[in-house]
């Protein structure tokens, strides 16, 4: 959708809200496009082509809260939003702190040719590299048994954000990716691992990384075997590493603190981590794709230190928690078109540090490269973990042996302050969402022989 028409669709639901008697309301609209082949014994198995559009509305009248959605963009349905949001807001509870007070002094339009660059590739292409994919995994080694996953995707989306004080912002943006997975199979035992590959066009996506690292993984983790158990030095994966930070990210939410089940809540100001140690939100970094310049309340996004030199910078606001805490909001308010209104951080970027790969590796590591239980063996209230792992045991950088049939435990919060060394090089995980140097974590427990 054109943006000026979509700008003229979004007011057209703010007038009928006003019209209606809403005192304050925003509106969002979300449309997106999909393409997803699933390749399977040498044929696509699975095609998938999806349209989606769903515009929502939050009206707020007399401190109460009204939310409605619809997948229907024709003047009787949207007509019918309205009185639907403003319906369930009069059985909801007072809310003082959320308000719609966000006026831009323009317009924000964010379709850089970055973001949006043309799909030049035909469904031929695309349907041989979900094939090759496949084929070329099982070329790969005579114990890879089967390609459980292998596939190709694509898409695009639009966000559009509007209020009854004018304020209104577009953002577009298109993807393309990659993924395959390998089944190994050997003296008893099996053994399975995924890779992908994320690009802004069909050509950048990295076919032969993604079957070369599914397909080795898998076969050498046939070898596998546990450690003794004790306490390790850890490192985590680029991708591991996002995942379980990404578990505890909840900490840092300060609807989360007034809510009261944030670690954090009253950490703010204090030191919650290695001193050398800093976490930025960076909404517009440009190699990620988490890029935003603004939030689902129309507020500008800039790049924001949540942890600086060990020390809780901040938490992450949306209005209605910086209401509270009498701050302002951080550009971190999250919301889409059914849903309330939350936080939830952007792109995050820990800052490189100094040490040298031969250092960070420097005696016994263990390096853990898969995950298990990943939700079912955290606790984000208290900070503990038992997770079971995947993991390479290096000496010195040396592989002695890949890891399995262990299980990892210790605590999130006091990890960060036993970071040993954090990495010269950033890294970017799989999804080119986070990005971040190598950090070892020292004597993490490990349940093994």
């Amino acid at each position: 959708m054109d943006p000026k028409a979509g700008r003229e669709l979004c007011f057209k639901v703010v007038d009928y809200a006003k019209k209606a008697g809403v005192q304050q309301c925003d509106v969002i609209l979300h449309r997106g496009r999909s393409l997803s082949l699933q390749a399977q014994s040498g044929k696509i198995d699975k095609t998938k082509v999806t349209s989606t559009q769903v515009l929502g509305i939050r009206v707020i009248q007399d401190q109460k809260i009204g939310i409605a959605a619809s997948e229907s963009l024709d003047d009787d349905a949207l007509q019918l939003l309205v009185q639907q949001a403003l319906g369930s807001s009069r059985f909801s509870g007072v809310d003082p702190y959320q308000m719609i007070t966000q006026k831009n002094a323009s317009d924000l339009l964010v379709a850089p040719e970055k973001l949006n660059r043309p799909d030049n590739a035909a469904m031929r292409e695309k349907i041989d590299l979900a094939l090759q994919l496949e084929s070329e995994v099982l070329k790969r080694n005579e114990h890879i048994r089967n390609v459980p996953y292998s596939g190709y995707a694509d898409g695009e989306g639009e966000h559009f954000y509007a209020n009854h004080l004018g304020t209104y912002c577009y953002q577009s943006e298109r993807s393309y990716s990659c993924y395959t997975s390998a089944l190994s199979a050997g003296e008893g035992t099996q053994a399975m691992y995924t890779s992908s590959s994320v690009s802004r066009d069909f050509q950048g996506l990295n076919l032969q990384h993604c079957v070369q690292e599914a397909a080795d993984t898998s076969v050498h983790l046939l070898k596998a075997k546990a450690v003794p158990t004790g306490r390790y030095d850890v490192v985590f994966a680029i991708d591991e590493w996002e995942n379980i930070l990404g578990a505890f990210l909840g900490a840092f939410s300060a609807k989360a603190a007034m809510e009261g089940v944030s670690y954090y809540r009253d950490k703010v100001g204090q030191m919650i981590a290695s001193k050398d140690l800093t976490i930025l939100d960076s909404p517009q970094y440009a190699d990620g794709f988490g890029f935003s310049l603004f939030d689902d309340e129309g507020v500008t996004r800039r790049e924001m230190p949540l942890v600086e030199d060990g020390k809780l910078n901040t938490l992450l606001h949306n209005s209605a928690t910086a209401r509270y805490y009498k701050l302002e909001s951080t550009g971190h308010a999250s919301r889409g078109p059914r849903g309330s209104l939350g936080t939830s951080a952007t792109q995050l970027l820990i800052k490189a540090g100094k040490t040298r790969e031969a250092d960070l590796y420097n005696g016994r590591v263990l390096k853990v490269i898969g995950l298990k239980g990943l939700h079912s063996g955290t606790n984000a209230i208290s900070g503990h973990f038992s997770l079971a792992v995947e993991a390479l045991l290096l000496e010195n950088g040396q592989l002695q042996q890949y890891v399995k049939d262990v299980t990892l435990s210790g605590n999130f919060y006091q990890m960060l302050e036993s970071v040993q060394a954090i990495g010269a090089k950033l890294e970017a995980s799989s999804g080119r969402g986070f990005f971040s140097p190598e950090l070892r974590f020292g004597a993490l427990s490990v349940a093994g022989l």
